[in-house]
């Protein structure tokens, strides 16, 4: 209820500003004109083919970040010389835009999805990676010594106590990792694509589409909403015991 209290005043707030001549309808469209602009977008499939596409890449990319990320930091917290040889590699990554990377990767992949969803990968790889080597490497030792006496081989452990354990802080990178993905996604159809937001984004933008360029970036925000509570969703099954412990604490 109150997420919805809040979306209704910003709205609210959005109408009022854009009818008081602070700014120049031209520059800042009131909602009702966005809304009639997204709705014959719309109708003529411009924005439902492009949001296909930003979508289908950035959960692509999303996916194969998660699955990458998660699997060097186990193999990192099972040999621990690998996390240490990593180390400067993953903190050039940190600090490489994605977006530098769109012209070698036209001279490498060309135009192609290849493109949009590796730099969606490069983007989040480090966000899912970083979080889930230390949730792994530091598990509670009790839970490491009840593992031993039961008998548990090492990749046992690791499988089945410490990956178990680590899903929690693992998540809250994933959801860092979803909106970066949405963003470089974004950014780098902005930047070569022939499609998508980014590119719809910058079309209208240069065409002096105003209203259609905030339905745009209206679009954009609710796929930042969408994929959060996707992230939410497939967060339960794997760390929902740490909210159930946290009531129950807070039930005490």
């Amino acid at each position: 209820m109150k997420k919805v209290v809040g979306v209704g005043l910003f709205l609210l707030v959005w109408e009022g500003v854009a009818h008081s001549g602070l700014v120049p309808q031209q520059y800042f469209p009131s909602v009702t004109q966005v809304a009639l602009a997204a709705r014959e977008m719309l109708l003529s499939g411009e924005l439902l083919q492009a949001e296909g596409k930003t979508l289908m890449r950035a959960l692509i990319g999303l996916l194969l970040a998660i699955g990458l990320g998660v699997s060097l930091a186990m193999l990192a917290a099972r040999y621990l010389l690998l996390a240490r040889m990593w180390a400067p590699l993953v903190e050039i990554m940190r600090s490489v835009p994605p977006a530098a990377l769109v012209p070698l990767g036209i001279f490498a992949l060309g135009l192609t999805p290849k493109l949009f969803i590796g730099i969606v990968v490069f983007a989040g790889i480090t966000m899912v990676y970083l979080p889930a080597l230390n949730a792994l490497i530091n598990t509670e030792p009790v839970q490491i010594n009840a593992a031993r006496t039961l008998g548990y081989s090492r990749l046992e452990t690791l499988f089945l106590v410490r990956l178990p354990a680590a899903w929690p802080e693992i998540f809250t990178g994933i959801r860092v990792a979803a909106g970066a993905a949405l963003i470089a996604s974004i950014a780098s159809e902005m930047l070569a694509g022939k499609d998508g937001l980014g590119f719809l984004l910058f079309d209208t933008a240069f065409s002096l589409r105003t209203n259609a360029m905030f339905a745009v970036m209206l679009v954009a925000a609710l796929n930042g909403i969408l994929f959060n509570e996707l992230v939410l969703w497939a967060r339960r099954p794997l760390a929902g015991w740490q909210d159930a412990l946290n009531h129950l604490g807070d039930a005490r």
